[in-house]
């Protein structure tokens, strides 16, 4: 029998051991030819071993030499061990099926069988593969002390994410994770790495896309070697792919981090430009440092709920003091507010009961009750209308009016305030014959407000400039002046409840804190919104109101009326009765609350999930108003208005208006959404009261005919 035939038998008892080795394994009979490798040799060399098998080893892996020469058999360390019955270590290049030249460590040992040698074994390890894995368990042991130490969320998972990108070569990585903000909702944030944020500033968060959605939901990794020609890819608008602008994505992988009970608490993304660059070594690596993240992030939850807790009875006591403070702070400066005018009045009105004053004070005494009188009145009337804000009773007696009525009302009941402090007023418009729908008298209130505002805090000699406009599909209200202005800090509450510049009993303006308060709520009940702006201190302040157009015609429905509210004028006037509305939402919570409101106005509903669902039933529902979400999957928002208008074209009817309403809230895409034919655009979340109001502004009937 031959060395090589006594060289099988063993083989094969050792080959199950052999096979399941991480490092490669050669076994070579005495004529330095291969009779057997293992599964990671033939990884290593990229040759089968039915190639090799029974061949010199040496003419496969180690011929030539990196600079080309050849590598003669005799110089070989590898081969000498077996002549020499004696084990050889070091280190070699070999040379790669594919032609490229890789470092490798070996050790060369004799196999002997009954005092002489029967041939070699020899384990080879790459070089650069045994650095890589070096630098992944000291990555990895770093993380994991990272994990137990880190008290910082953001700083958390940006090492995390760091630290994937890295051991995976990507050319970026992400990791998007959810957080509690101060309202108790949950925020997605994100860490990038390998790139400047700058590169995906403009571009939404992923979606719950056949792409994302898998891995937000937890249901395992996905590794694709080029995203562009998998079937889940693209499905979804408005981009369809990746958007205009963004880094070049073929080699895709995601990877969810789970808590132990199967919630998701992030997921982590990496693309790279160039196909097939992520192996199943990197997914398992990223799955490893996953389940760090998990660890350190279920953690730092804990650790926060304990703190939570440990601080909860302290926050209550402080939110209960400040309550408190906030409370004898209005009340005593309702109680200032009011007996300010009242000891006027009761003063002259004594005076006047005396019949000792001239004719000249008799004027003035009447002229100051009627001041003092009218201060108190305004008072109780804003107290009042916050009462009813906060009830939800305030309602607007809807009708369509010029805007120029309300805005020179509201001039002329400040003008004499405005001389009294030598300020001077100024109605700048050229923009007649703007219609809107909602209450005069309460947008006339709403100037009122912001013009005594303006009035109060400029100095004798200012100007207050009041400006009426037409942009787009709205009208403008601009209400500036060149007075004491609005502090960086104090801008963001100017809107705010009982709030004040200053509060303190040395203020030398009165009032309560409410008027502005009172603005906001009135503007946004006729879906507009108000913004105020001032560049500090000393530079002036800036009001601007935008209101909706109401709409240009109302076709009767049957009956002869001209509205739907027209048969019950007992009717609230924020009522939708006889409104058929159109919504179209595929979530199901917001869908039912966005219903839930129309309805609660009298308005009948159709509640559609999709778009196709929505254009199977029009024609039978005939809607008077759409009100519909943009980003939806099949067709999305602006696909569905196009398809429902060329519908209703071709079946001679009018487009019917509609609303987009959105969690896409850029300048860009409320131009994208006038532009596909939409009439307002709404940013998500909307108050109940905009959308009622806006759909009122567009209650044209849709004319059905067949």
């Amino acid at each position: 029998m031959s060395a090589s035939t006594d060289l099988l038998t063993p083989l094969s008892h050792l080959q199950a051991v052999c096979e399941n080795a991480t490092v490669a394994l050669f076994v070579m009979d005495d004529r330095q030819h291969c009779v057997y490798m293992n599964g990671a040799a033939e990884q290593l060399t990229g040759y089968a071993l039915a190639e090799v098998q029974g061949r010199p080893l040496h003419e496969f892996v180690h011929h030539t030499r990196p600079d080309g020469t050849p590598y003669p058999l005799a110089d070989c360390p590898i081969d000498r061990a077996a002549p020499q019955n004696m084990q050889e270590q070091g280190e070699e290049v070999f040379v790669h099926r594919d032609g490229h030249f890789y470092p490798v460590t070996f050790t060369a040992s004799p196999i002997r069988r009954e005092g002489r040698v029967v041939g070699t074994v020899i384990e080879v390890r790459e070089v650069a593969r045994e650095k890589q894995r070096e630098s992944e368990n000291i990555a990895m042991r770093e993380l994991g002390e990272l994990m137990l130490d880190e008290l910082d969320l953001g700083r958390m998972v940006q090492a995390v994410t760091d630290t994937a990108t890295r051991l995976t070569g990507a050319h970026f990585g992400a990791f998007f994770y959810n957080v509690s903000d101060d309202s108790g909702g949950m925020l997605t944030l994100y860490a990038l790495s390998g790139v400047d944020p700058s590169h995906f500033a403009r571009f939404p968060h992923p979606r719950a896309t056949p792409l994302f959605g898998p891995t937000f939901k937890g249901e395992g990794s996905i590794r694709i070697g080029d995203v562009s020609c998998d079937p889940r890819y693209g499905q979804w608008g408005p981009h369809h792919g990746m958007p205009e602008g963004h880094l070049p994505v073929r080699s895709y992988l995601a990877v969810p981090v789970m808590a132990d009970s199967g919630e998701v608490l992030g997921a982590l993304f990496f693309g790279h430009g160039e196909p097939d660059r992520f192996s199943s070594h990197h997914q398992r690596v990223t799955e490893s440092l996953a389940a760090q993240a998990s660890v350190g992030m279920s953690r730092l939850r804990l650790l926060r709920a304990a703190e939570t807790q440990a601080h909860e009875n302290e926050r209550l006591y402080r939110e209960a003091q400040a309550a408190s403070e906030m409370k004898d702070l209005f009340l005593a400066t309702i109680s200032h507010e009011l007996r300010t005018p009242l000891t006027s009045i009761l003063g002259w009105s004594g005076m006047l009961a005396s019949g000792r004053l001239s004719p000249d004070m008799v004027q003035r005494a009447v002229t100051t009750i009627d001041r003092n009188a009218r201060a108190q009145a305004q008072i109780i009337g804003d107290l009042l209308d916050i009462s009813r804000i906060i009830s939800g009773k305030l309602h607007l007696n809807t009708r369509t009016f010029d805007i120029a009525t309300p805005v020179e009302a509201a001039i002329e009941a400040v003008r004499p305030a405005a001389l009294a402090r030598d300020v001077q007023l100024v109605l700048d418009t050229d923009a007649g014959g703007i219609s809107l729908q909602g209450d005069p008298d309460r947008l006339q209130q709403v100037v009122w407000n912001l013009l005594t505002n303006a009035v109060k805090f400029t100095d004798r000699g200012g100007r207050v400039t009041v400006v009426v406009a037409r942009e787009a599909d709205a009208a403008l209200i601009e209400v500036g002046d060149n007075g004491r202005g609005i502090a960086a800090d104090f801008l963001p509450h100017v809107f705010d409840r009982f709030t004040q510049v200053d509060a303190t009993s040395t203020r030398e303006q009165g009032g309560l804190g409410l008027g502005l308060s009172i603005v906001r709520h009135l503007v946004e009940m006729h879906g507009g919104y108000v913004q105020a702006n001032s560049a500090g201190l000393g530079q002036g302040s800036t009001f601007r109101v935008t209101l909706p157009l109401a709409a240009a015609t109302a076709e009767p429905l049957p009956g002869g009326d001209t509205s739907p509210r027209a048969a019950n004028d007992a009717e609230p006037p924020d009522s939708l009765a006889g409104y058929r509305v159109m919504l179209v939402e595929d979530d199901p919570d917001t869908r039912l609350m966005l219903a839930s409101v129309l309805e609660a106005h009298g308005a009948s509903v159709q509640a559609c999930a999709l778009a196709a669902d929505a254009l199977a039933c029009v024609d039978d529902f005939a809607p008077m108003v759409v009100v519909s979400d943009i980003g939806m999957p099949g067709m999305d928002g602006y696909a569905f208005l196009r398809t429902l208008h060329a519908h209703q074209a071709q079946a001679g009817q009018g487009p019917v208006p509609a609303i987009a309403l959105t969690a896409y809230a850029g300048a860009d895409d409320r131009q994208r959404a006038l532009d596909a034919g939409f009439r307002r655009h709404v940013a998500k979340p909307t108050q109940p009261s905009e959308l009622v109001a806006l759909v009122r502004t567009l209650r044209e009937p849709v004319a059905r005919t067949g």
